[in-house]
């Protein structure tokens, strides 16, 4: 609650992630009334589903709560990514001939090219 220089930055830094998930859900509300929108998201489920409460007669969630929702994703995500792949990494340097198996199915499939996120999904191992 002190209005230290790390405090300060924090709650700038929650102001930007705010915004930016109001612009995005903004975007998306309208694409929705446009009938444009993919719902195959998350967010556009989420959005999907609070319309549909509401045609309802619910209630439904408020814009803040579906900002709640989108950050506690996100970073929960973005821990869970980070912790797997530091994992991988460490079973990969435990087991060094599934670390030579796995490199050779990248090459075999990206070839001596950065792996796209099509490559990723012909990856078996």
């Amino acid at each position: 609650f002190l209005p230290t220089k790390e405090n300060k930055r924090q709650k700038e830094l929650n102001r930007k992630v705010i915004s930016l998930l109001n612009n995005i859900i903004e975007k998306r509300e309208k694409e929705m009334q446009l009938g444009i929108a993919k719902n195959d998201d998350l967010l556009g489920i989420l959005l999907e589903s609070n319309k549909s409460h509401r045609e309802h007669g619910d209630k439904g969630m408020t814009r803040k709560e579906v900002i709640e929702e989108c950050k506690l994703f996100y970073f929960a995500g973005q821990e869970t990514t980070s912790v797997l792949l530091t994992w991988t990494m460490v079973l990969l340097s435990m087991y060094p001939s599934w670390q030579m198996h796995a490199r050779e199915e990248v090459l075999q499939v990206c070839g001596k090219n950065i792996p796209s996120f099509d490559s990723l999904s012909h990856l078996k191992t």
